[in-house]
């Protein structure tokens, strides 16, 4: 109960309800799985706290290689134990911020991006 009486959980599971019916729209499923690219998957956390919706962003560490100290998602390689695009960014999360599979309902995967990280001179 809020301070006001009020229960939350109808507040939240609104809020919830609305963003992944949304969400849901957008939804490809495997429909890019098998382009012959390296598989890179991320995790949107969409959070619920004090009654507003929150996404959950991480900083890369200076000390690696690529994009050091850039503000991003969860996410990261596919390993060969994955089962799919979700199983990696449910993976590369539970590794980067401890965020258990088991702890959140992946609504839907969205359409994948092709990016060039080729540095040119």
């Amino acid at each position: 109960m809020s301070r006001l009486g009020l229960p939350q959980e109808p507040v939240r599971n609104s809020l919830l309800d609305d963003a992944k019916a949304r969400l849901r729209k957008y939804d490809i499923g495997g429909k890019y799985s098998h382009l012959p690219y390296n598989k890179y998957s991320v995790l949107l956390p969409l959070v619920a706290k004090e009654g507003k919706l929150h996404l959950l962003f991480t900083v890369r560490s200076e000390k690696l290689r690529r994009a050091p100290g850039e503000v991003c998602f969860p996410g990261g390689k596919r390993d060969p134990t994955d089962m799919d695009d979700a199983a990696t960014a449910l993976r590369e999360a539970q590794e980067e911020v401890g965020l258990r599979p088991h702890q959140v309902e992946v609504v839907c995967c969205l359409v994948p991006c092709l990016i060039d990280v080729r540095v040119s001179s």
